[in-house]
């Protein structure tokens, strides 16, 4: 099985990183890249960047040099205030859609079919929202939640390039995604690049803050960073001695 591994950051991937067996590094627009076997996996570590252009531009790199199994995206992010998930929980994406991308009316936001252009067009046409593997995320579900101590939960993830700093703007951008339970910046991204080469896609984000009125004081990035990873190592590991579990 073939792996691309997708993180934001570094510190996203330090511990991933750290594990590979007889890595080869390189230096790609700025930004490191890892290839190896981890957990007996062919795997590729990419950490593409902040934002939805940083990550669309790495991605689309990568996909163009190869054609993983699947790509698996590992990071933070923040969670609704109707999720019920608490800083270092693990949230799983069912789908993951961009908020911020559509029309503003007199009446409110209106998602990208009001523009009348789909954004995306393969079998079926796609607009704000891009599907993750279901199986795979209910195996990942499964998994997690009998070996982890923390909470484990599938949903609808958010997608924005201005981060929900207020807590009025968090829960008028979680109505635009019914029951969406987790916001980042890269997800839908990275979901959408993969329907349009048509690659398998999983997410998995640890939970670093509310999605409240920002206060940094309030947060957990490292254990957010480590319990990301340690759950993406249970996966890595599973498939590594029992194959690709779709």
């Amino acid at each position: 099985m073939s792996i691309l591994l997708l993180t934001a950051t570094a510190m996203e991937g330090d511990r991933l990183a750290a594990a590979f067996e007889e890595a080869i590094e390189q230096t790609i627009a700025g930004r490191r890249w890892l290839s190896g076997a981890l957990h007996g996996a062919d795997t590729l570590l990419v950490e593409g960047g902040l934002g939805a252009v940083n990550t669309a531009h790495a991605l689309t790199r990568a996909l163009e040099l190869s054609q993983p199994d699947l790509v698996l995206q590992i990071g933070v992010g923040g969670a609704y205030d109707a999720s019920g998930l608490a800083i270092g929980d693990i949230a799983l994406s069912k789908n993951d859609s961009f908020a911020d991308l559509g029309v503003m009316t007199p009446s409110g936001w209106q998602g990208a079919e009001a523009i009348g252009i789909p954004v995306l067009s393969r079998e079926v046409d796609y607009y704000n929202t891009y599907p993750c593997d279901a199986p795979r995320t209910q195996h990942a579900h499964t998994l997690l939640s009998s070996h982890l101590q923390v909470g484990v939960s599938v949903g609808p993830f958010a997608t924005v390039q201005e981060v929900s700093g207020t807590a009025a703007l968090g829960e008028e951008r979680r109505r635009r995604i019914p029951g969406a339970i987790c916001e980042s910046m890269e997800g839908a991204a990275a979901a959408q690049l993969c329907a349009l080469y048509q690659v398998d896609f999983l997410q998995l984000r640890a939970i670093s803050n509310a999605v409240e009125d920002r206060d940094r004081s309030r947060w957990n990035l490292p254990l957010a960073c480590e319990r990301a990873q340690s759950a993406a190592m249970l996966l890595l590991a599973e498939w590594g001695q029992k194959g690709d579990q779709k």
